[in-house]
């Protein structure tokens, strides 16, 4: 068996580490985000993965980098474009639920267009018969990256208190003494679970790790759980930051080793489900046999 976990020392050194290279704050970061893909990919029936191999290649021109032109990578581009100025999916990423342990007399509503909203209406496009290849093409590049999203805990929540009325924006602004970051860096990290690995570098790596989640998170334990129900994946993560993220820690105090445990052990579990209902949702919505 992987040994997954760290001591306390370790771990946090290696959130230094991974926090120093990478800097954006996006669910699970690349590697998060390609170990998911990575799932669905195998996870495919024959007919499914080479009609999303097809699709892939529409929008072949938007990555110059060969190494990046698959399924797996593809899962960053929501991303990628977004560091380039492209800001029109912003709100698609996320939900942020309030959550009020404060009482707080009033709370903001959920945008209406957030990321349960964004898969809802993205895979109705995957057998719409109307839809050219390229609106699936699209549609396919969106999804592999906003499933991986709703089940990072972080992105379904969004933690009211006086000091942050308006939210936390998923975290962001509950922060850690670890280098100065916050809670959901330290969720999109998978808590130092998988290190970061560089996109044009994924095939030599991620599907190391998706035999690792798969190992310890196998498909069958979720049986009766892999149907499309965006809302109900977006409250699993709610309540799992509730639980295992904001209740057992205060703002700007260390994390402890058990607490960093716990984190390793639901992030990879959360990657694997996510691939799982992610390969399920393109099996049904694409309208291919076996």
């Amino acid at each position: 068996m992987v040994l997954k976990f760290q001591t306390t020392m370790v771990a946090l050194t290696l959130f230094t580490v991974i926090w120093g290279m990478n800097s954006r704050a996006h669910a699970w970061w690349e590697t998060g985000h390609m170990v998911t893909a990575q799932v669905a990919y195998q996870e495919l029936t024959p007919a499914v993965r080479q009609e999303a191999d097809r699709l892939m290649r529409y929008l072949d021109n938007s990555e110059p980098d060969p190494a990046r032109r698959h399924f797996v990578p593809a899962s960053v581009w929501m991303d990628d474009v977004k560091a380039r100025g492209f800001r029109g999916f912003d709100t698609w990423h996320y939900a942020n639920i309030p959550f009020n342990p404060e009482g707080l007399l009033q709370v903001p509503d959920v945008p209406p267009e957030n990321i349960i909203w964004a898969i809802e209406h993205t895979s109705k496009t995957l057998n719409n018969p109307k839809a050219s290849d390229f609106e699936k093409a699209l549609a396919v590049r969106l999804l592999i990256h906003l499933v991986g999203d709703i089940h990072q805990p972080f992105h379904a929540i969004g933690r009211m208190s006086h000091e942050h009325p308006h939210g936390d924006q998923g975290g962001n602004l509950f922060t850690l003494p670890v280098t100065q970051k916050n809670i959901h860096f330290l969720w999109d990290s998978t808590a130092g679970r998988f290190p970061s690995v560089s996109t044009s570098a994924w095939a030599q790596v991620i599907p190391g790790f998706a035999k690792e989640a798969v190992q310890a998170w196998p498909k069958a334990r979720y049986a009766g759980q892999l149907g499309f129900a965006p809302g109900s994946w977006a409250q699993e993560s709610y309540r799992l930051a509730v639980k295992h993220g904001y209740e057992p820690l205060q703002p700007n105090q260390p994390v402890p080793e058990a607490y960093i445990q716990q984190a390793q052990t639901i992030c990879e579990e959360r990657i694997a489900l996510g691939g799982y209902r992610l390969a399920e949702l393109l099996n049904q919505r694409l309208g291919l046999q076996p």
